[in-house]
């Protein structure tokens, strides 16, 4: 897929790192629901994208088997990270982005209230409360 090193690299690089961000964002957020159909994955440059947020704010709690992970990092997902594992790029990833999610908490907390008024979802069900949405206490 990549005949030169360099862009190998920066494509590992990217999935990495763009690993570590969804992650990130998906703890935050409560995402769940997380398998290889909702994730998906660009050959060329190897970022990737979570699709399908039917399952935001710890709805994935209320499920007959409840989902207890915070985020899915399976073992092949942490060997396409290389050698440094999930304690190189991915960490320091995730610390980023956990940084700036709580540098811009009051921005965030106002993008996602609309979804505790909006009758057109059902994020929440019926098991999880609002306080799950308050950001600093979970990350």
């Amino acid at each position: 897929m990549f005949p030169e090193s360099g862009t190998w690299f920066a494509a590992r690089l990217r999935y990495t790192r763009s690993c570590a961000v969804m992650s990130m964002v998906g703890y935050v957020l409560g995402l769940g629901d997380r398998h290889g159909e909702n994730i998906l994955f660009e050959e060329g440059t190897g970022g990737i994208l979570h699709v399908d947020f039917n399952c935001l704010f710890n709805k994935g709690l209320t499920l007959d088997k409840p989902e207890l992970v915070p985020f899915r990092l399976t073992q092949n997902i942490v060997d396409a990270f290389g050698a440094y594992g999930y304690d190189g790029p991915f960490r320091k990833t995730c610390e980023i982005t956990l940084s700036l999610l709580r540098q811009n908490e009051d921005a965030l907390m106002t993008v996602l209230e609309t979804f505790l008024h909006d009758p057109t979802t059902d994020f929440l069900g019926k098991k999880v409360s609002t306080s799950i949405l308050q950001v600093s206490p979970r990350c």
